[in-house]
């Protein structure tokens, strides 16, 4: 589960913040208001299951022939 801290939080304790994802491979949501505003993840992190859409030429062409 992700960790969620403020916008001000973020902004005091930002190398704090960059050690966890970069060190312990842990996620931060920062939020302001009470809304997520930005995830904050390690480059390394895992997108399993998350198409980008640079992945659409990864897609059958099946799906598209219906169209």
């Amino acid at each position: 589960m992700a960790k969620v801290v403020t916008a001000m939080e973020a902004r005091q304790n930002f190398g704090s913040l960059l050690d966890q994802v970069a060190l312990r491979d842990e996620e931060v949501v920062i939020e302001r208001a009470g809304k997520p505003l930005a995830r904050v993840v390690g480059v390394n992190a895992s997108t399993t299951g998350r198409l980008d859409f640079r992945d659409i030429g990864k897609l059958p062409n099946a799906i598209w022939e219906d169209r």
